[in-house]
């Protein structure tokens, strides 16, 4: 009779290349998380002065990016920096939060897609925009059940997918884990695509000065440096389980992928944070993008009337930061007026 394989007494070989990628992965993904939360930091800023209005939208992106981080801790766990023999013990425990990572990293992305598009709901365009929306947000939170239903009953037990030692297990097998990930690719990079292309498209043709367009679109636009992280995952994964390359440098590369287009992401959806710091620079140096200090601003067309109504005599150009707010949507007990003349800004001599 055969006797067990003593498992613990394996070696795994982490490869020079699989090294290198590692320290790919450390080198990219620390300052991309620095720089994500620079427009992270800008948005609460801008939501909690000078008055607390933080909404479900800035709740959701504070979960997404909460979630980015944990999957981040989750796959450090398989990141070795130099080239050496890891044991069974260690080699099992790094696979097991790897793919522990995949509904986090599901979670994560479906958490930053919903904020975007309760973002985008202060826009008031018409019913089919709403529809629009609603429909995404479907999809993504539809692919996220599916995706994580998935990875729970890929292998029964479910240690036979990361432990070896584990010889009774039933799984799917590489094939459809294979389509599990293009399905996700195909919903992630179209969701990435809509979300970020149809409000450029729509702000593009707002009757507002053309450099303030350029602006709002290129910060809205980041959106689609995460498709493009997307697609670069998708191929890296198409060669997943294939004899001839190296597993665990695959591993890596698919990892760094991954972490990029979460933070690409959050950047994303706060990026539109930094439009007043940005066009305050701007001005600093000389280059005038509008006649006010604000963000993605979009005000009702009764808002204007009744405050010339009032005698304020405020025209469009010098609106202030409310953040696409209608005046039923201010909290009480705070007045609209105090806002406006604490955010505005003069404009500049003609």
């Amino acid at each position: 009779m055969a006797t067990a394989p003593n498992f613990d007494e394996f070696q795994f070989p982490i490869s020079e290349q699989a090294a290198y990628l590692a320290r790919v992965h450390v080198g990219v993904t620390i300052p991309l998380l620095a720089l994500s939360l620079v427009p992270f930091c800008a948005r609460l800023y801008v939501r909690i002065r000078p008055v607390w209005r933080l909404a479900w939208d800035d709740w959701f992106i504070i979960l997404g990016l909460l979630l980015a981080v944990a999957d981040w801790a989750l796959l450090s766990y398989e990141m070795f920096m130099t080239p050496q023999n890891i044991s069974f013990p260690t080699m099992r425990t790094a696979m097991k939060l790897s793919y522990l990572a995949i509904p986090v990293w599901g979670a994560a992305m479906t958490c930053i897609k919903i904020s975007v598009a309760l973002s985008l709901f202060r826009i008031p365009v018409n019913r089919l925009w709403n529809v629009f929306l609603y429909s995404a947000t479907a999809v993504q939170v539809a692919y996220f059940i599916g995706n994580t239903v998935f990875a729970f009953l890929a292998c029964r037990p479910l240690a036979g997918i990361w432990d070896a030692s584990v010889t009774d297990a039933y799984c799917l097998g590489s094939k459809a884990s294979l389509i599990a990930s293009y399905v996700g690719s195909a919903v992630n990079i179209t969701t990435d695509l809509l979300l970020s292309l149809a409000p450029m498209v729509m702000l593009w043709n707002l009757h507002r000065p053309l450099r303030e367009r350029i602006l709002v679109c290129c910060l809205m636009g980041m959106g689609l440096l995460a498709s493009v992280a997307c697609i670069v995952k998708a191929i890296i994964v198409r060669q997943w389980g294939r004899t001839d390359i190296d597993v665990w440098a695959q591993a890596m590369s698919i990892a760094t992928w991954t972490m990029t287009e979460q933070l690409v992401a959050v950047m994303a959806a706060c990026s539109p944070s930094l439009k007043g710091p940005l066009e305050r620079v701007l001005r600093r140096c000389g280059i005038l993008i509008v006649h006010y200090n604000s963000q993605l601003s979009f005000v009702p067309e009764q808002w204007l009337e009744r405050r010339a109504r009032h005698g304020h005599g405020m025209e469009r150009d010098s609106l202030p930061d409310l953040e696409c707010q209608h005046p039923a949507q201010v909290p009480r007990g705070v007045d609209v007026e105090k806002i406006d003349s604490s955010s505005s800004v003069s404009s500049p001599a003609q």
